[in-house]
This record gives structure tokens, C-alpha cells and sequence, in this order.
């Protein structure tokens, strides 16, 4: 599979500049094929030698700078095989207006995924979980990605977002850093800020850096780092996984060292009166998990592919790739991330904040008591009230937004992802277990709020199953 990409993108860069510059009348077109071929291998040399992760400004801006040129590229490519299948039907066709068309869309494309890779979601969950005392709020947050491309500003909105839920406890979910230029006082001394107790996992670019130095970082922060042990939080077995694959037979990429999940997991002591919350990295391993008994994992690592065609790629690999799953009898659920790797860039997903609240499986439905929900101001870019007889947000301890966010809210899907209708072309309808949908068997009240930047509009529909 690896070498037909290679194949496919080698072609692409000669193909995409010779088609595209002979379209525009272009009397040279080496020197496009020239440019393609020197920001692809250009962006490819600092990924694979690993030089984005130096405490380097330079190589940070490259990194950035070339990887949306290098996405660029992709989506120009696509563009101008569709030019082609429409030469096929079409008699006459304006090809340099049709190319001059494809370089603009492919421009558009990737400047809106980097605003949206700049923005983030938080999205609500609500699981039932059998042995529990009282519901449990958490904030999960794998796939920060510190490092070229976000650092203490971007860190600081996300923080912003915690606080505003107030859960429990918080728990980063491997891949906090993925660059030596993040790890600074600046950075790390903003979690100090979390007034929730804090945990950590490893992710695997977690030891594509200073190991050594970042774990430093996390813990001076305050943050206590679960290296594949345990701890007791809020009744549960909060067990935390270093990165590992499922096992040492199966090849998932992204080795890191020779654990297996197979088993680690079965070494790590547990109180057998309380519901178990296992955090990995990583969404593998499902087998073992529900052999040992555990009611709930938590997991990131895909990005949910981050950005077409990352979308369609990804379910090669990871079946459990973004949102709610029930394996055996764990349910699982997956985040999106609330970063980027590689292209900054975010099309077909986003960067998400996932906000768990567990109950009792006894209890019935959680929903907001009398004047819980959020508090809004009515100022601030992208604010937004909600409509007369909604709830503005999910049912956090606090249920505080702060002003400039936008809401969503929903019911519940079952077995589904996220549902909903949304605007920005994340549109869903209502179904029982499919990946998109609003409203579905268990009809239980559930929200979510979308934490960015800069949307706005009237409250979007979307929650996580039940």
C-alpha cells in the first residue's frame, strides 16, 4: 500500500504540472514540475528525518509552509482528473478556464482546512457504566499536537474550554508534543491553571522528541503521567496505558517499542469493585480489552483521517476511527483529536475536545437539571443563544460557555458517531446504528458545544451515542 502511494504521488507531480501548465498555455512547464517536485520532497525530508521536531523556528515555518503546499498539490491533482473525465462527455470545454478553476478551488480547499484546522469542537458523550457510584464528568484530550504548528495561544483556548466544562478530571490522551519547540515554561505552566486533577498518557510522537525532556514538562506541570498503570479517580480504575501496539504479531505502525497490549494490560492491578476506564492512544487491542473486563476505553491517534483523502484512507487501518463503538462489552469511544499532524489542515473532520460524562447504568438518563446549562453574554465573535425551549449546553458541573462560542446540542444516536444537522456541509439525519445521525433508539438528552474562534450561527445539532 505504501509504495502505490508513493507511485501514485510521484506520478501526480509530473502529471498535475504538465496537464495543468499545458491547459493555461505555460510555454515551459518544467519549472512547475520542478517547484512540485522540490516542496513535496522538501516537506517529505522533514518528516522522515524527523527534523520538524527540532527546537528550530526555521524548520517549524517549513514544516508548515510546505505541508499545505504539499496538500495543495494533492487536492490540484484530484481537480484536474475530474477536469479530465469531464473532457470525456464534454465537446468543448475552456481549459484554461477550467484549469485557472482547479488551482483556485485547490487554494480555497486548503485555506479553509487551515482556519478549520485552527478552530476546535468540544462534543458531548453520555455512557452508561454498570458498578458506578455517581456520574463522573471528563474531559479527554489526545492528539494536542504541540510543536510547529500550535503552541501556548492555541493551548490556551483549549484550557479555556476545560475549565468551562469543570469535569472531574482531565486526560490527555497521548500526543501531546509532536516538536522539541513546544517544550517551554510558557507552554506547560499554563495547565497549572486546570483546577481538575490532570492525566497523561504516551502517545507514539511522544518518542519522536526529547522523551525524557517532555515527560519533565508534563509532570512539572502538575499533570500525572499513567505509565501503563493505575490510579483511583472519581470510583473508577483510571488506567492509563503507555503507547503500544495491540500485540507483537500484529503489524499497526508507528512501533514505538516491543509492548503489546495483550500483555500489559492483564499486569495492571485493579480493585474489582469499581468500573474500569482504560486510556490508550490508540483505538487497537479491542479483543484483549473486552477479554479483560473493562466497561470503558478511551482512545485518539486516527484524526478521523483528518482531511480527504486521509477520510477514506484511514478505515484501512483502524475500523475504530472516530466516535462511538460497542466491542464485546466495552464501549469505546475514539476523538478526532484536538490537533493536527503533517498539512495543517482539517477537511471532512475536526479538531475535537470530547466531553464523557459516565452514569450509573441504573440511573437512567442524565439530563440538565433547572438552570443548569450555559451562560451567554450575547457578545463576542461567534456567539451564539440558543433557540427558545433548548438547553445551551451540554450538562457539565459548571455548564458555563464562555462568550465568542458557538452550541451544539442534540439527543443521542445508538452505536452511531456523531449526528445531527450542521452547517459547514457536516450535515447528518436520524438513524440507529449507522456513523451519522441525530436522533435514535434510546432517545436520551445529550449536547455538545462547538468551541472555536471565529464561527458563528444558530446552534448546531450533534451528540455522541449513548
Amino acid at each position: 500500500m505504501f509504495f502505490a502511494v508513493l507511485l501514485v504521488l510521484a506520478f501526480s507531480l509530473w502529471y498535475t504540472p504538465w496537464r495543468l501548465g499545458g491547459w493555461l498555455g505555460a510555454k515551459k512547464r518544467w519549472p512547475w514540475i520542478l517547484a512540485a517536485f522540490a516542496w513535496t520532497a522538501g516537506y517529505l525530508a522533514l518528516v522522515m528525518s524527523g527534523a520538524y521536531t527540532l527546537d528550530n523556528r526555521l524548520c517549524a515555518v517549513l514544516f508548515v509552509a510546505l505541508g499545505l503546499l504539499f496538500i495543495f498539490g494533492v487536492y490540484a491533482f484530484f481537480e484536474t482528473l475530474i477536469i479530465e473525465l469531464i473532457r470525456l462527455r464534454a465537446r468543448r470545454l475552456p481549459l484554461r478556464a477550467a484549469a485557472a478553476g482547479a488551482l483556485a478551488l485547490a487554494a480555497v480547499l486548503t485555506g479553509a482546512g487551515y482556519v478549520k484546522a485552527r478552530l476546535f469542537t468540544v462534543t458531548y458523550a453520555e455512557l452508561e457504566v454498570p458498578g458506578l457510584a455517581a456520574p463522573v464528568d471528563i474531559v479527554h484530550v489526545p492528539d494536542l499536537h504541540l510543536g510547529p504548528a500550535r503552541g501556548a495561544g492555541y493551548l490556551k483556548k483549549v484550557l479555556a474550554a476545560v475549565e468551562e466544562i469543570d469535569p472531574d478530571f482531565v486526560v490527555y490522551n497521548g500526543d501531546m508534543v509532536d516538536g522539541n519547540i513546544a517544550l517551554r515554561p510558557e507552554v506547560f505552566d499554563q495547565f497549572r491553571a486546570v483546577k481538575a486533577p490532570q492525566y497523561f498518557t504516551t502517545g507514539n510522537h511522544e518518542y519522536y522528541v526529547d522523551t525524557g525532556l517532555a515527560l519533565s514538562f508534563v509532570r512539572g506541570a502538575g499533570i500525572r503521567v499513567l505509565m501503563s498503570e493505575r490510579a483511583e479517580q472519581s470510583g473508577l480504575n483510571l488506567i492509563g496505558l503507555q503507547y503500544m501496539n495491540a500485540d507483537l504479531d500484529t503489524d499497526q505502525g508507528h512501533r514505538v517499542n516491543d509492548l503489546g497490549l495483550d500483555q500489559e494490560l492483564p499486569k495492571i492491578p485493579r480493585d474489582p469493585g469499581l468500573p474500569d476506564l482504560l486510556v490508550h492512544h490508540s483505538p487497537v487491542g479491542l479483543q484483549y480489552v473486552d477479554r479483560e473486563g473493562v466497561e470503558v476505553m478511551l482512545a485518539g491517534h486516527t484524526h478521523g483521517g483528518q482531511a480527504f483523502p486521509g477520510t477514506l484512507l484511514i478505515r484501512r487501518n483502524f475500523p475504530y476511527f472516530r466516535g462511538r463503538y460497542d466491542v464485546g462489552g466495552v464501549k469505546l469511544l475514539v476523538s478526532q483529536g484536538a490537533g493536527t499532524f503533517g498539512p495543517a489542515v482539517r477537511l471532512g473532520t475536526f479538531n475535537e475536545l470530547q466531553h464523557v460524562r459516565l452514569v450509573p447504568a441504573a440511573g437512567g438518563t442524565a439530563t440538565p437539571a433547572a438552570g443548569e446549562g450555559a451562560a451567554f453574554s450575547g457578545s463576542g465573535i461567534g456567539s451564539a443563544a440558543p433557540e427558545e425551549g433548548e438547553a445551551a449546553a451540554s450538562p457539565g458541573r459548571a455548564g458555563g460557555v464562555a462568550a465568542g462560542y458557538s452550541v451544539r446540542e442534540g439527543g443521542s444516536a445508538s452505536g452511531g458517531e456523531t449526528g445531527g444537522s450542521a452547517s459547514g456541509g457536516e450535515a447528518g439525519g436520524s438513524v440507529s446504528g449507522g456513523e451519522t445521525g441525530g436522533s435514535a433508539a434510546s432517545g436520551s438528552a445529550g449536547a455538545a458545544v462547538a468551541l472555536g474562534t471565529g464561527w458563528g450561527g444558530a446552534p448546531q445539532r450533534d451528540s455522541l451515542a449513548r
